[in-house]
């Protein structure tokens, strides 16, 4: 561009008007201004809005049937940031790792812009009147043709009002009452509940147990609602010397199973005989753990041990989340147990239930539901919300079944594998688009609104549906007059404006408006117990921890999130015992074929010392044929390897109802992860320690030495901060300001401050919702993605779906650790340690002096800042790092580049505008959410104040289920981290090496199964 004013080129006046004008339509389009063809400035700003200031909207989360509460931060008009609503009872503050990647659903890049309609094999876009018009005719032939009464609508399973709306609109057009499907849900422990207990899921507060008895029950992922119940454990871990003990009983350990103090491992099929051996043996009859422990192939020693732990343990709670042919049963028998200990209204609260599972239908609904397709008998299939065609096993033929159904409707956003088979395609919009209520808990509603604008040419279901009954004379008078679903959830809230006091807060008191109980279809157990069928290894089938049964499989924060138990992301993979994998000649890496009846799976072996020898283990969540570019194709679905059986009571899938052959295929794929040793090796990562240790006195830390430049020891041992030459303080009295830094009078009159974080690995769980939160508040890119528009096939190593994670490139500024304590014989007495990883903000930095461009240095407060436009990516600190926790960007992610760019349109739109998007050859790491730092200290000083202790934090520490996580400032006593750095738990890692970090560990509690008691 030339300089001279009187040239032809770009005068600066005009080049700083196209600027301006350019920022704020760029916003408005998502970043990008390729199709701006008139550049229109932000003159006159929207109702409630500010540019670059955000508004906040409370609304509810609907990734999983729990219905947390979120709340939303907008900045333009865009959402970009999700955290846990602290008002809301049942999430409390919280959010998981899958409830901050619904914004990676809301931007989509593969979502439907619009109505669309078969023509031959495939389907087009149409206009909404068009896609009306012909939903109306659909129904009005249906109901003339009297063939209205055997439709099916299958919904995803949810709570709140809509699915009593769903049925009222069903039954305006003689249609019966809809399919609630949830392939996630533990159906066999919510009939045992309800069989029990009269509700379908009590909260549970681990708080009040003494000891805690898992047999199979994931609750920290998997069974139930994760969040409350995270909480919850973590709760009750953080007791430290009198947290409750707990014991996992199954052959696989599962993420619970892995914060177990104690593993038994038994046979799939033989948990009913445990169950029922631990309730005769609380009731005093020892008699049947033997002959239960030689059915399970269990130690005998170990279940007397937990039997009689359990009769002296008050109250002890036992929950069941097998997947067999008798889930139901063994639930039944934990629900006894916990009636014999006096778990039920201590620990387990039936007067306290969570509203959110009440209505769920269970696979035997949908098998059901195929047997009336194949018989011809469905005029008409709608289906919202739920994937049925992939999420059931390939033997039930779901698929073909729907080919016979003459007219099918999708209200999915999603191209997922069912949609892709439908007639008719109205997409819906994505939740945070949306109006509607939840259930979360008796007498409280939340409440759930639009938190922007749509993002493509999408409609809401509900006012899709009320748009035709506004239509049909028969149909038109049973909503009230609304003309849209705002106003119908308004009338139910009690009017406009108390629905608007409600939005406040996102929660309110109240009921929902309740359907009837659905029917349910008889339970198909299988024809032959597990144990007696065809095969050399039992076969568990379990949801994946971040993908669930599938609908994760199309956001790039889960799928290149490492499995927390495996470490492993963006394929799918068979767990084998060492050993047994020794016995097999296989190696890591090396292809396994897993066969049965119905079918056969290939894909690399993960020796996991977690599952039993005689059994093998494949996670659900991938091998979708559809859904989008992040899902297709990338992992196998094991649900091919499964017969159509179901629980005996509850009619859940039975993922655990067959053995398998398993043999070595030819093929070898590196697995995709990002540990690089299950192992500590003896360096002191991740430290335990027992309950008596607590009581031994104060911890000696050490008395330190001096170093020049270095604060005294006031600011409490290891979390001293060298002040940098160019140190700007603020001094107590201005005549300290000519002090010299080494003087102690200018440390006396200096207001001095240390950001640090401690990290309670007691509270830990290793859920992973601490590294999305990074992801999403940081701009960090996926690397992981399969490349689009492949030229080559097969696909070469390059292009295969973690590809560059195998070439260490990953992006992510926390790892999530995970190191194995014992069992290098191969037995399952080992012990897991999660520790999260991430630049630890050393006071004495080994990174920064071998800089040569001063580009990472120390902030006067304590920070280790990285200067992006500094950095010439000469790697030199990450060679120096002892933590390893400096990430180099390799492709520049943040560039529009065809194979490598990490934020197709519109995913860019979820940019967190207050992060820089780094380039090509920087190199860049956790910076503490320096952006929040200072936005609090920008916040105080325009208000006249100083920062208040604990007002903001990370978004890390506020993501945290487990509330492991804690940041603040280290030199005020008054912050909740300077107490937690100083407690008798708190070490650094590798403090040997004297970098003074800010990051201090609190050691895990560990506790040992108690002596075996003497055998009668």
């Amino acid at each position: 561009m030339s300089t001279d004013p009187g040239s032809a080129g770009v005068k600066r006046r005009d080049f700083l008007k196209v600027l301006g004008a350019t920022t704020a339509a760029g916003a408005a389009v998502g970043c990008t201004s390729d199709r701006v063809e008139k550049l229109i400035p932000y003159l006159v700003s929207p109702d409630n809005t500010t540019p670059g200031v955000s508004n906040y909207y409370a609304t509810v989360c609907r990734e999983c049937a729990a219905g947390c509460g979120v709340i939303a931060e907008v900045r333009d008009g865009r959402a970009i940031k999700l955290e846990g609503n602290p008002e809301h009872p049942l999430s409390r503050g919280a959010l998981c790792a899958k409830g901050q990647s619904a914004l990676q659903g809301l931007y989509n890049p593969d979502r439907y812009r619009g109505p669309m309609v078969r023509q031959g094999n495939g389907l087009v876009p149409t206009t909404w009147e068009n896609a009306l018009q012909l939903l109306g005719a659909q129904l009005a032939r249906a109901r003339s043709g009297g063939a209205a009464a055997n439709a099916a609508f299958i919904n995803q399973a949810e709570s709140g009002s809509f699915p009593a709306f769903l049925d009222q609109w069903l039954a305006a057009f003689g249609m019966p009452a809809h399919i609630a499907y949830d392939a996630d849900a533990t159906h066999a422990a919510m009939e045992a509940n309800r069989q029990t207990y009269g509700v379908a899921w009590p909260r549970l507060d681990f708080t009040a147990a003494r000891l805690i008895v898992s047999i199979g029950a994931d609750f920290l992922e998997t069974w139930g609602a994760s969040v409350p119940q995270q909480l919850s454990f973590a709760d009750a871990r953080a007791k430290l010397a009198d947290a409750p003990r707990l014991v996992y009983i199954g052959a696989r350990r599962s993420l619970t199973g892995l914060n177990a103090d104690e593993w038994i491992a038994v046979r799939p099929g033989s948990e009913l005989a445990i169950a029922n051996a631990l309730r005769d043996a609380v009731g005093g009859n020892m008699g049947t753990l033997d002959q239960a422990a030689e059915a399970a192939g269990a130690d005998a020693a170990q279940l007397r041990r937990l039997a009689a732990e359990l009769a002296a343990a008050r109250p002890a709670v036992v929950l069941a989340g097998t997947t067999g042919a008798d889930a139901t049963d063994v639930a039944l028998a934990a629900n006894a147990i916990n009636a014999a200990t006096g778990a039920v209204g201590t620990a387990v609260l039936p007067a306290e239930p969570i509203a959110s599972f009440e209505r769920t239908a269970a696979y035997a609904d949908i098998r059901a539901l195929v047997a009336r397709m194949n018989a011809g008998s469905v005029p008409l299939l709608f289906v919202r919300g739920a994937n049925p065609a992939f999420t059931t096993p390939a033997s039930l033929g779901f698929a073909q079944a729907m080919a016979k159904v003459p007219y099918k409707v999708s209200f999915s956003s999603y191209p997922d594998e069912t949609t892709e088979l439908c007639d008719l395609v109205l997409p819906d919009h994505h939740a945070l688009e949306s109006w509607g209520d939840s259930q979360p808990l008796p007498g409280v509603v939340g409440y759930q609104q639009p938190v922007m604008a749509p993002v493509f040419n999408t409609r809401a279901t509900a006012d899709v549906l009320l748009g035709v009954a506004s239509t049909d004379e028969q149909a038109r008078g049973r909503f009230g007059g609304a003309t849209n679903y705002r106003e119908w959830i308004a009338a139910r809230a009690g009017g406009p404006r108390a629905l608007a006091d409600a939005l406040v807060t996102g929660v309110a008191d109240g009921t929902v408006l309740q359907g009837p109980a659905p029917t349910r279809a008889a339970p198909v157990p299988p024809s032959t117990p597990i144990q007696q069928t065809e095969g050399d290894y039992y076969l568990v089938v379990y949801p994946s921890p971040l993908l669930g049964t599938g609908a994760g499989g199309n956001k790039p924060w889960l799928q290149e999130l490492a499995d927390p138990v495996t470490k492993i992301s963006w394929q799918s993979w068979v767990e084998i015992h060492p050993l047994t994998a020794r016995e097999l000649g296989v190696q890591a890496g090396d292809h396994l074929t897993v066969r049965t009846p119905t079918g056969s799976i290939t894909a690399p072996a993960y020796p996991y010392l977690g599952v039993r020898r005689d059994t093998v283990a494949i996670a659900l969540g991938r091998g979708h044929t559809a859904y989008g570019r992040y899902a297709k194709g990338v992992g196998v679905n094991p649900l091919v390897l499964l017969a159509s059986a179901e629980d005996a009571r509850s009619g859940a899938l039975a993922l655990a109802s067959t053995k398998a052959q398993v043999t070595k295929a030819a093929e070898h794929s590196p697995l995709v992860t990002t540990e690089g040793s299950a192992r500590q090796h003896g360096r002191g990562i991740a430290q335990a320690m027992l309950p008596a240790e607590l009581d031994a006195g104060p911890v000696e830390h050490g008395e330190g030495h001096d170093i020049p430049g270095m604060p005294p020891l006031e600011f409490g041992p290891g979390l001293r901060s060298p002040v940098a030459a160019d140190a700007q303080g603020v001094y107590a009295d201005s005549g300290s300001k000519d002090k010299g830094m080494y003087d102690p009078e200018h440390w006396s009159g200096m207001a001095k401050r240390r950001w640090a974080m401690t990290i309670d690995l007691a509270r830990c769980t290793g859920c992973s919702a601490c590294v999305v939160a990074c992801y999403a508040e940081n701009n960090l890119p996926t690397v992981g993605a399969p490349w689009q528009g492949r030229a080559t096939s097969p696909v070469t190593w390059d292009e295969r779906p973690g590809a560059n994670i195998l070439k260490g490139r990953e992006m992510t500024w926390i790892r999530l650790e995970r190191y194995f304590e014992g069992g290098e014989d191969g037995s399952s007495d080992f012990e897991t340690r999660f520790v999260p990883m991430l630049c630890q903000h050393c006071g004495n930095a080994p990174c920064e002096p071998v800089c040569p461009v001063y580009a990472t240095y120390h902030s006067p407060d304590g920070l280790n800042v990285q200067v992006y436009n500094r950095c010439v990516g000469t790697r030199y600190c990450s060679n120096n790092c002892p933590y390893k926790v400096r990430y180099f960007n390799w492709f520049g992610y943040g560039e529009p580049d065809r194979r490598q760019y990490a934020w197709p349109e519109p995913l860019n739109w979820q940019l967190n505008p207050d992060v820089t998007v780094r380039g090509k050859g920087v190199m860049e790491k956790c910076t503490f959410c320096v952006q929040r730092i200072r936005e609090a200290e920008h916040r105080a000083r325009l208000e006249g104040r100083a920062v208040r202790a604990d007002e903001f934090t990370t978004a890390c520490a506020q993501a945290c289920p487990s509330r492991a996580i804690t940041f603040g400032d280290a030199a005020d006593a008054s912050w909740s981290v300077a107490q937690l750095a100083v407690d008798r738990r708190a070490y650094h890692v590798f403090e040997e090496l004297n970098t003074y970090t800010a990051v201090v560990y609190l050691k895990k509690v560990i506790h040992p199964a108690p002596a075996a008691p003497a055998q009668a």
